[in-house]
């Protein structure tokens, strides 16, 4: 239980980019992250996520794979330009090969499968935690 402390402490200081295109999914998941993080900044799709942080101080970003105008893995590719060392998670409905591999190409950290399951999200909390 020392890790979930830490974990906490860690993650309570920081803020998340959450970009969902889904309206439903995005309020759903983001009463959840609010629990987690010091600030949670929604982009409701991959341009306004792509803005949004380039606006913002972000230190972790999660994204929904299939979105208009960016799609999930362009989005964490600019990202990963413009910051190779901020943690990236991208989440989909789809269990695609392709979609996987080409997502740790880019260099995205972590992969949730929707709907999300709350020790699954905890396990990549704490891998963000352990690699920071």
């Amino acid at each position: 239980m020392k890790d979930i402390d830490k974990i906490v402490s860690y993650l309570e200081n920081l803020t998340l980019l959450y970009v969902e295109d889904s309206k439903s999914s995005r309020e759903m998941t983001t009463m959840i992250l609010e629990l987690f993080f010091k600030e949670v900044i929604i982009g409701v799709d991959g341009e306004d996520g792509l803005n949004k942080f380039k606006e913002n101080n972000i230190d972790i970003v999660i994204a929904d794979i299939n979105m208009p105008k960016l799609n999930g893995l362009e989005l964490c590719s600019k990202i990963k330009d413009m910051n190779s060392e901020i943690p990236l998670v991208i989440l989909s409905a789809h269990n695609e090969q392709s979609f996987i591999d080409e997502s740790k190409a880019i260099g995205v950290d972590n992969y949730l499968f929707k709907p999300i399951d709350i020790k699954k999200l905890n396990n990549v909390f704490l891998d963000i935690y352990k690699n920071n």
